[in-house]
């Protein structure tokens, strides 16, 4: 608005009338452009922090997630807390399901080959610690597909 008020005032003091009206018309032109150039700028701020925000592979973490989902399960139906605690064809059935969700196409790469080393341990292994640090081997890869996930072991931009 202030604009338009010095440009009014400007082309008045110069030719009255005439000069109101040019100086009004010059006062709108320069309030647009500076109008514009706002919407331009925050504009390119939107797009620069959704392009941040999107960064990495939004399909392949929900998947990351499903096979750590998958992997955690199948560990408590090998290991279950109690005796028993889980039949055989339930343990049948979240492998089945772990090694699924493990194969899917559109699972990252270093999440896909943890899976496929936890399931292992899991299948071969008697030992629950084991198979714990391999779970959360596969947690620590499905982590690092995040966007824009920083890490404390190595430096990467947020």
């Amino acid at each position: 608005m202030s604009v338009l008020v010095m440009g009014a005032g400007a082309g008045f003091l110069v030719d009255r009338w005439w000069g109101l009206g040019a100086g009004l018309a010059l006062g709108v032109g320069v309030f647009l452009l500076i109008v514009r150039a706002t919407v331009m700028l925050c504009s390119l701020q939107a797009r620069q922090m959704l392009r941040s925000l999107t960064r990495g592979d939004p399909a392949g973490e929900i998947a990351g997630h499903m096979v750590l989902h998958a992997v955690t399960l199948y560990q408590a139906a090998v290991f279950p807390l109690r005796p028993g605690g889980v039949s055989a064809d339930e343990r049948d059935l979240r492998r089945l399901i772990a090694y699924r969700a493990a194969a899917r196409e559109n699972l990252p790469q270093p999440v896909r080959v943890a899976a496929a080393e936890a399931l292992g341990v899991i299948e071969q292994s008697q030992d629950t610690q084991q198979a714990q640090a391999a779970v959360r081997t596969v947690n620590e890869a499905v982590r690092d597909c995040r966007p824009g996930y920083i890490s404390l072991h190595d430096e990467r931009d947020p």
